[in-house]
Order: structure tokens, then C-alpha cells, then sequence
């Protein structure tokens, strides 16, 4: 292959990886429940501590912590609401996890049984 060749497939190969759909690193929670939850740090989000062994598929770098909501994902009030149901009345929960909030893994639904 020539010099040429090997940078045109280097470019290709390049675009590809860049060009992979974000929901790459999305991953769920095991069934579990909500043992504690935290609001605050002076904006609309929450901490969320949960039974199940924690999910982190973007290597954030607080992992002893729970996850967290993101105050400017559009439904951070909703996830808190639900959050807050399934801790009143001892629902099992599961959540999908993608990047990070606060260097915690961030909640991006809510899953209720």
C-alpha cells in the first residue's frame, strides 16, 4: 500500500470513529433500588445512590458517589420526580446511564416497576 493510500484509510478510518452515534457508551443500571438521594450544589440537579453495583461507561472520575442528573438535560425535573416516587415507595428502579454530571455518571432515563 502506498504512503498514500495508508493516509487516505488513516482519514477514513478517523471520520468513521468520529462519526459513531453518541448512545455508544449508554448503559443501564441492574435493577435495584434508590438508598439516598441529594439536591442542590446551587443548581436544579440530583445525586442519586442505588442498591445496584454502579455503571460508568464514560470512565467519569467520581466513582464513589452515586450518579447525577444534568439541570440542563431537558428532563432532570422528571427523573427527579420519578427518583423521588420509587424512594418513597420502595419501587425498584433502573436507569440508563451516558456521560458524566458533576464527574458522576449521568442518569438520561428512569425506569419504574
Amino acid at each position: 500500500m502506498s504512503s498514500l493510500s495508508a493516509c487516505r484509510a488513516a482519514v477514513l478510518l478517523a471520520a468513521a470513529v468520529s462519526a459513531a452515534p453518541s448512545w455508544a457508551a449508554m448503559a443501564y443500571t441492574d435493577w435495584g433500588s434508590v438508598t439516598s438521594l441529594e439536591g442542590g450544589w446551587t443548581v436544579d440537579s440530583m445525586s442519586i445512590a442505588h442498591s445496584a453495583p454502579l455503571v460508568n461507561p464514560d470512565f467519569c472520575s467520581v466513582t464513589n458517589a452515586g450518579y447525577a442528573t444534568n439541570p440542563a438535560d431537558s428532563g432532570h425535573s422528571l427523573f427527579h420526580t420519578m427518583l423521588l416516587g420509587a424512594f418513597l415507595n420502595r419501587k425498584e428502579t433502573r436507569m440508563l446511564i451516558s456521560g458524566c454530571a458533576f464527574n458522576k455518571p449521568r442518569v438520561i432515563s428512569v425506569h419504574i416497576r
